[in-house]
């Protein structure tokens, strides 16, 4: 784990609890793997061309950012199995793994 990253880090206990409902390791089917290297692509994007790098940090404040509007919205988790939100945090939470930022 990086330094610096806090097993109580945001990113770390979302990941921990996506990953109950979501593959975030191994194998998944081709269009879910597609739907979240998409969100994943869009999240670096994001990040990136607002002059930040992609850090722990970073990629916490979007999750915050993110979630904060879904909530806004009304939108709850057990809404529906893999809705846009639902996949999108599931590519947040696969990105910090691949990256190293949470376990």
């Amino acid at each position: 784990m990086p330094r610096g990253t806090s097993v109580r880090h945001p990113l770390a206990g979302l990941t921990r609890d996506f990953h109950k409902i979501g593959p975030l390791d191994g194998p998944v089917a081709p269009w879910m793997c597609a739907e979240l290297d998409q969100h994943a692509a869009q999240v670096c994007e994001g990040i990136v061309s607002s002059g930040a790098e992609l850090t722990a940090n970073t990629l916490g404040t979007y999750l915050h950012g993110f979630l904060d509007g879904c909530l806004e919205r009304g939108w709850g988790s057990d809404d529906a199995d893999y809705d846009w939100e639902t996949l999108r945090i599931l590519a947040i939470c696969r990105l910090a793994k691949e990256r190293g930022f949470v376990r």
